[in-house]
């Protein structure tokens, strides 16, 4: 997030929240959600250092065990902000955590919750990996989404959830919560050419390499845009390759050799790439089957139901194995290649949630000895 760029709509639509949230007794979600390394995580970050006249706090797994666990975290994440609205926070959540758990306030909690402008406090809650969040988590988001952080008096809330493609169908299918994301949602997707040179630019005028030569940093932040295809997780992988290459030559940006950054950048692709696979079922073993799968999704993208993506996976994968899958297994790896975020539903169809994950598939086949494929039933 240090040389964050872009995300207007996101920006925007987080600013309205804060102020709808003034008039609401209940927290007002806000789900971001869409592929790995689409910049959800970096947008929160964005965000709390950005937003000043908020409390802006994370909450772990650890802190959504239950309700009074949020308002712990509250206390002890408020200490380490500065400023009075901070102050604020910590009384006014250590006065509610006691209050909680039926205890009398002490004087001295007393005092210090009388003092307190709670007409000025507003909290932001981030809770990251939101397509998995347990049930305890969803009881918290229930008790959130219809009393928002209301004790003696209605505190304004917005709770940020970040996530993969499918995490306001996770947050909606909870009882409670099934409208806690209409209207909400944004999902994210890749940056423009334009953001990712920009934020290149910031980065290299900040490290001033052969300071004076603009067009040889335009042309660094261009590299680095190619590189990324808009992907804020390759962008940030192009960004370091960059500085590697910089700290090689002693900073100057003249002795660069751009082919050997943009080798290292499809180099730090192909291992995100290959990371994200490895937990799919029998990758390991036939990972040619699994590419074939990749590329068949972005060339004929026809498939509308999971039992359709199952079918694919089962013929793809029996074309390599000599011992065929059962039906049962191939919907496991359907769900799993979903769940891991490979996969996701775009306009009543699957397709991939990085784009590019395609053209690392098929460059991995090319450079398989196997003979190609022939006659695969649809």
């Amino acid at each position: 997030a240090r040389y964050f760029e872009g995300r207007e709509r996101e920006i925007t639509e987080f600013q309205y929240s804060l102020s709808a949230a003034q008039d609401r007794d209940q927290a007002i979600f806000r789900i971001y959600q869409g592929a790995p390394g689409c910049g959800k995580t970096s947008l929160a970050h964005h965000l709390a250092e950005t937003t000043l006249d908020v409390v802006f706090v994370k909450l772990l797994d650890e802190h959504l065990a239950d309700f009074p666990a949020v308002i712990r975290r509250i206390q002890s994440a408020a200490k380490k902000q500065p400023g009075s609205q901070a102050l604020n926070a910590v009384r006014w959540s250590a006065a509610f955590a006691e209050r909680l758990i039926g205890k009398t306030l002490t004087k001295q909690i007393q005092d210090a919750a009388d003092r307190i402008a709670t007409h000025e406090l507003r909290f932001a809650l981030h809770i990251d990996e939101a397509h998995s969040l347990n049930d305890n988590a969803m009881n918290v988001l229930k008790r959130l989404h219809v009393g928002g952080l209301g004790d003696v008096e209605p505190i304004p809330c917005v709770v940020v959830l970040t996530g993969l493609a499918h995490t306001k169908e996770h947050i909606n299918s909870h009882s409670g919560l099934t409208r806690a994301g209409d209207s909400t949602t944004i999902n994210m997707t890749a940056m423009t050419h334009a953001e990712c040179a920009e934020s290149t630019r910031r980065m290299l005028a900040e490290l001033k390499p052969n300071e004076g030569a603009s067009e040889l940093r335009q042309s660094l932040a261009n590299l680095a845009a190619e590189a990324s295809f808009g992907w804020p997780r390759h962008l940030l992988s192009a960004q370091k390759a960059i500085c590697a290459a910089l700290l090689k030559t002693n900073g100057n940006a003249l002795a660069l050799d751009c082919k050997q950054i943009m080798d290292r950048c499809a180099e730090l692709r192909a291992n995100y790439y290959e990371e994200r696979m490895q937990d799919a079922p029998g990758y390991t073993d036939q990972p040619e089957a699994f590419w074939e799968i990749l590329t068949d999704i972005r060339s004929k993208p026809i498939r509308r139901s999971a039992s359709d993506l199952a079918l694919l996976c089962k013929e793809r994968i029996n074309q390599h194995e000599s011992i065929e899958i059962t039906t049962e297994q191939a919907q496991a790896l359907a769900d799993n290649i979903i769940a891991k975020g490979v996969v996701e539903r775009k306009g009543g169809v699957w397709a991939l949630s990085i784009p590019s994950m395609a053209t690392w598939a098929e460059q991995e086949l090319s450079r398989t000895q196997s003979p190609p494929t022939l006659g695969l039933a649809r």
